[in-house]
């Protein structure tokens, strides 16, 4: 096993659901305390073998410059699932406290970038810079694409800002208020179809290049076809010997997964 993150070792992370705290040994951490609150996951890979979820739990919290930061993986079954329930609860309890606030007046969305999302109440979305050295201006936003796990915000003349979801603190919040308006585009599901067809399309290449070149049925005098086919052949006879092994694989990796 390649992954292995456990930055609790021997410590007790303690907190019962419906508390507005949580215990890292004896040191209480109120949510009430909490400024910005990051939920990251990322799944691992090694040679194509499912290794697990790394989980990352970040909060920011009043009078504290350094965050508060978790980092397990989900082979620690036990800490995993307590910490991903910890992560639960804040990101109930703060969206609580948030939608509050909203109810009066603009909110705020920290990013791990240099700037920060800001959300009126008429659901206007602006973008201001945090020690802003290059003195960027402060802009509103005129659209947001969301592009799988990126998210692009672009002005009316048209100055840019990109972040990963999982950069953005309260993301799930922020994707529930925003995901309404009509300046949010969810490019995802298209960008996912135009790959699956990309793959298609580059596997019926392989396969008919591949099959000219085991029975010869055409244009192989011209020399570029001749080395294309050639050359598929072998990807070709690749494919079908090790497609057992990427299938047996996937099984397990799904398994794993569900699990």
């Amino acid at each position: 096993m390649f992954l292995n993150s456990d930055t609790i070792k021997k410590r007790k992370i303690s907190f019962e659901e419906g508390n507005d705290y949580f215990k890292d040994d004896e040191n209480i951490i109120k949510f009430e305390d909490i400024i910005a609150f990051y939920h990251q996951e990322t799944m691992q890979l090694t040679n194509g073998v499912y290794e697990g979820n790394e989980l990352k739990f970040t909060l920011y919290l009043k009078n504290q410059t350094k965050p508060y930061i978790i980092k397990i993986d989900s082979n620690k079954k036990d800490k995993y699932k307590q910490i991903y329930n910890l992560s639960y609860e804040i990101a109930n309890f703060r969206a609580k406290d948030i939608l509050k606030v909203f109810e009066e007046k603009s909110i705020e969305f920290l990013t791990l970038n240099d700037f920060k999302l800001i959300l009126s109440k008429e659901n206007i979305l602006k973008i201001e810079y945090l020690n802003n050295k290059n003195h960027y201006e402060p802009f509103t936003v005129k659209s947001v694409k969301m592009q799988k796990n990126l998210l692009i915000f672009e002005s009316e003349n048209g100055r840019k800002e990109s972040v990963f979801a999982n950069n953005i603190s309260d993301i799930a919040l922020f994707l529930q208020l925003i995901s309404k308006e009509a300046y949010f585009f969810d490019e995802s599901q298209n960008i996912y179809q135009k790959e699956k067809k990309l793959y298609f399309f580059m596997m019926g290449l392989l396969v008919v290049f591949g099959l000219n070149g085991y029975f010869e049925f055409c244009c192989m005098e011209n020399d570029f076809v001749d080395i294309v086919s050639s050359l598929s052949m072998i990807l070709l006879g690749v494919v079908v010997l090790t497609s057992p092994v990427f299938w047996f694989v996937k099984k397990w990796n799904d398994k794993k997964m569900e699990e």
